[in-house]
C-alpha cells in the first residue's frame, strides 16, 4: 500500500520545502498522504510547501480532499501550499473539482474531452 505513493523532499531555500510526489494517491493511501504531508509541513520554519505532482499517476477525490485539508492547516498556521506540474488524470481531477485556485496550482490549462458534451464542445478548465 505505502509503496504506491512516495515523497521526496528538499529544502530549497530558507522557509521553502519542495516535495515531489510519485505513484498513486487514492483512498488506500490517504492515511499515508495525510501523515507525511503533515510531517513535512510541521516545522514552523517551513513557510511554503510546494508539491510537485509531475510523477503522480493517479489522484482521486479522497486524496484531493486531503490536499485541501493540508492547505487549510497551512493557512491557519500562516504557511502556504502550492501545487505544481500536475498532468493527466491528477490535473483533470483538480480542474474538474474547481479547486485549482485553492491549491494555488501552476499547470496552465487542462482540456477535458467528451464527458457527455456534443462533439466539438470540450471543456477547458483553467487550473
Amino acid at each position: 500500500m505505502d509503496d504506491l505513493l512516495r515523497f521526496e523532499h528538499y529544502d530549497v531555500r530558507p522557509g521553502t520545502r519542495y516535495v515531489t510526489m510519485t505513484g498513486e494517491a487514492d483512498l488506500s493511501t490517504i492515511t499515508h498522504l495525510q501523515h507525511d504531508l503533515g510531517r513535512l509541513l510541521a516545522p514552523r520554519w517551513v513557510t511554503h510547501l510546494t508539491l510537485n505532482l509531475k510523477g503522480l499517476r493517479f489522484l482521486d477525490c479522497a486524496a484531493l480532499a486531503v490536499l485541501l485539508r493540508i492547505r487549510q492547516t497551512a493557512m491557519v498556521r500562516g504557511q502556504r501550499m502550492t501545487v505544481t506540474a500536475a498532468q493527466g488524470g491528477p490535473a483533470r481531477v483538480i480542474a474538474l473539482s474547481g479547486s485549482g485556485h485553492l491549491l494555488d496550482s501552476h499547470f496552465g490549462t487542462v482540456q477535458i474531452r467528451g464527458a457527455g458534451r456534443p462533439a466539438g464542445r470540450d471543456l477547458v478548465a483553467f487550473a
